[in-house]
């Protein structure tokens, strides 16, 4: 089934990567809300019989899809009874999954997604329905739907680490390469070993070095074709460092990596590649020295300073996991301080070398939050937040060292920034809306607060402790009347 969805996936990417959601008619819309409004009242079967009508009748109204299956989980979640409710789904589930495969062979993806809906109201936080699912809604070209529904189950699911693998592989193929690192990061962590993974993941890096060559030329001005070049050899060489499968494979490797150097040693991407190599072998001294010699090519490179950090706190983790094995309990606590404490200097180094990496004033200030220094955290993330990609971010910890400080409503004002570029309702927007309601709830503003949480319980009522949020601004509302 999996070659089969694969094929059709392929098909629909270059057909509808681009669909846009069409326009909902105003009668959908009226029976989204009167679907809403049952969610909101806890009749979670009438619910979720109304939001199956809508998006069958309006397929690209995401919204409707989401509420689905967050109701579903809520249910699920009511329903649940030990620990074979999956496997037992897994049975339950047969049935639809051979309906499913049906329709995609006889390339029907719309009505297979409608079956792949059924499907997770089974058991909307099963692994393999929602992996099904994923590939159904990339067939039938939505995407978002796709990402959205792995997503949920990540998030109900953060023990899980198939949630996060699955989730990775799904970025990997969308070819958001960003997002796949990230989840396959920590895949691989767990899963050292597996070949595939480390495949995925050596692959996303190389792919994000690509992509962010064109960056690099266009902010500095250089040739775009000298600079692809380049990026297109650290691809290949990294593309080598994923094939290692044993310690015969890495010494060949590592062999014609010191070759290359000795031929070419102002050539940093194989000082670079060489460097990967010792890592993925938890050889990190010499991984080390790599990037050390790197640094006498190119003294002012940040990537090579990335790199001979993550090595050095993998040494670290290294040490305080064999130490913590051996039982010393005292000792691995020593070297975890020794490592915060690196981890702390090191960021205060490569600030200061690159004053203008707004990443690097992002990470700062969360170390200052870490330790508690939040005048310093405030000048940081003040910096921060004129970066694009972790603008939200820097909004949303300055508004809780303001809290922190007593400042409410500075708070308030730098949440309400981060909710002005987060259009979507996702759960770091939900995250926002949560501390701006607390932070008005402890203002005495009553109303607002309400407002707030009643959004959030309308697009997820598993969130956080939601309903209790509700029920206690409820009782105040009644209290403030009574007085």
């Amino acid at each position: 089934m999996a070659e089969e969805l694969s094929q059709q996936t392929q098909e629909a990417a270059v057909n509808n990567a681009s669909v846009a959601a069409a326009q909902v008619p105003q009668g959908i819309r009226n029976l989204h809300s009167k679907a809403v409004s049952a969610l909101e009242r806890d009749n979670l079967d009438f619910a979720i019989e109304m939001f199956m009508k809508v998006v069958e009748n309006a397929p690209n109204y995401l919204a409707a899809r989401r509420n689905l299956r967050l109701a579903a989980v809520a249910k699920f979640k009511r329903a649940r009874k030990g620990a074979m409710t999956h496997q037992i789904a897994s049975l339950t589930g047969i049935p639809k999954k051979l309906k499913i495969m049906a329709l995609m062979k006889a390339k029907k993806p719309d009505e297979a997604l409608m079956a792949a809906e059924e499907l997770l109201l089974i058991d909307p936080l099963h692994i393999g329905f929602g992996k099904i699912y994923a590939q159904v809604a990339l067939a039938a070209g939505q995407t978002e739907a796709a990402v959205m529904t792995l997503e949920i189950i990540r998030e109900q699911s953060p023990t899980k680490i198939e949630a996060v693998e699955a989730l990775g592989r799904l970025y990997h193929e969308i070819k958001n390469y960003r997002a796949a690192r990230e989840c396959l990061e920590k895949v691989f962590v767990l899963k050292p070993n597996n070949a595939e993974i480390a495949k995925l993941l050596k692959d996303a890096e190389a792919f994000m070095t690509l992509d962010s060559g064109w960056e690099e030329a266009h902010r500095e001005g250089k040739n775009y074709q000298s600079v692809l070049a380049d990026k297109e050899q650290a691809v290949q060489l990294e593309r080598a460092s994923k094939a290692v499968k044993s310690e015969e494979d890495a010494e060949a490797l590592i062999e014609e990596a010191r070759t290359k150097i000795k031929a070419e040693p102002a050539n940093l991407n194989y000082y670079l590649n060489l460097g990967s190599l010792f890592v993925q072998q938890k050889r990190y001294d010499e991984a080390i020295q790599i990037y050390e010699d790197a640094r006498k090519v190119n003294p002012a490179d940040p990537e090579i300073d990335r790199r001979m950090n993550a090595a050095t706190v993998s040494r670290f983790d290294a040490a305080i996991a064999a130490l913590t094995a051996e039982g010393k309990k005292d000792e691995a606590a020593a070297k975890t301080t020794e490592r915060d404490q690196y981890i702390f200097d090191e960021l205060v180094e490569r600030v200061q070398r690159y004053p203008n990496d707004l990443r690097l004033r992002y990470e700062m200030g969360m170390q200052y939050v870490k330790y508690e220094r939040y005048d310093d955290a405030i000048q940081q993330l003040q910096l921060a937040v004129r970066s694009p990609k972790d603008r939200v971010q820097a909004l949303y910890n300055l508004a809780r060292c303001f809290r922190v400080k007593g400042l409410l409503d500075m708070a308030a004002m730098q949440l309400e920034q981060a909710l002005e570029v987060l259009p979507g309702m996702n759960a770091e927007k939900m995250e926002v809306m949560y501390e701006i309601a607390e932070i008005f709830h402890e203002e005495g503003r009553l109303d607002d607060a309400a407002n707030y949480f009643k959004e959030i319980y309308r697009h997820d009522v598993t969130f956080k402790d939601i309903s209790k949020k509700i029920e206690s601004i409820y009782a105040a509302q009644k209290a403030a009347e009574g007085k």
